[in-house]
Formats: C-alpha cells, sequence, structure tokens
C-alpha cells in the first residue's frame, strides 16, 4: 500500500515503550496506533469518540499485515481510509508510514459495527461516515 491510496493522515511519534524484546514496536503497539487515529477520525467528522455514552461503534474484525519492521524513535503517519460501507457496518483501511517512506510498514483492515450503548444493539450507518466514504 501507498500513501496516496489514503485520505487522511494523522501524525505520531513512537516511545521507548513501544519497541519488544526484538527491538522493533510490537505488534500490540500497531493496534493502539490505528486505534488512536480511528478516534481521532470519528472526531474529525463529528462524531463523539470521547463520550461513552455515545461512542459511535465497535469493532467486529482486524486483520493486519507487518511488512516492515519499525524500530524506535521514529516519526509515523498513519493514513485511514473508509473502504466499505454496508447497512450496520463499515471498513476502516488502514496503512503506518515511516517518515520519508510512502510503502506502508504495517497495513490493517478493520471492519465496524456502529452501536447503540444505550439501547446495547447495532444501528444503521452513520451519515457522517457515508459522507466521508462518498468524499464529501
Amino acid at each position: 500500500m501507498k500513501k496516496e491510496q489514503f485520505s487522511r493522515f494523522y501524525d505520531m511519534e513512537t516511545r521507548w515503550c513501544d519497541e519488544d524484546m526484538l527491538g522493533h514496536i510490537n505488534h500490540g503497539t500497531a493496534v493502539a496506533y490505528f486505534e488512536d487515529a480511528r478516534v481521532r477520525h470519528a472526531h474529525e467528522i463529528g462524531l463523539f469518540p470521547y463520550d461513552n455514552d455515545k461512542f459511535p461503534f465497535i469493532v467486529a474484525s482486524m486483520t493486519f499485515n507487518f511488512l516492515k519492521q519499525i524500530k524506535h524513535p521514529k516519526n509515523l503517519t498513519v493514513g485511514l481510509k473508509i473502504s466499505r460501507i454496508g447497512g450496520k457496518s463499515f471498513d476502516y483501511e488502514y496503512g503506518l508510514f515511516m517518515e520519508n517512506d510512502d510503502e506502508c510498514a504495517i497495513s490493517c483492515s478493520m471492519t465496524m459495527v456502529c452501536f447503540d450503548f444505550s439501547d446495547q444493539k447495532s444501528v444503521q450507518v452513520f451519515d457522517e461516515i457515508k459522507r466521508e466514504f462518498q468524499g464529501e
């Protein structure tokens, strides 16, 4: 995957504690990077990820491809796009890029289910997600 395939970008920095005993960024840390981008994106498009009663969706599945090792310290960019819309779910595609590298180091696909935590049930995909998918 290349950077040009993504519509939004979120800058991050590695932390010393992100490395595992093998000297590269731990796979669990990659989950946190993508989660941070997802929450920031939801906030940017007008959803309420910081309000427990209004948190907009839950993770149904996630798949990772680890393509390059990342070592600390590094400046990183997470590319994000919505790649599919269903009735009550949608997919995020992510790419994690090291500074000055347009080739993805880690890619991720997540299926999200739109969810009403008050009623404890899935709901139709939010208009904000649909507009983002349509490029509005």
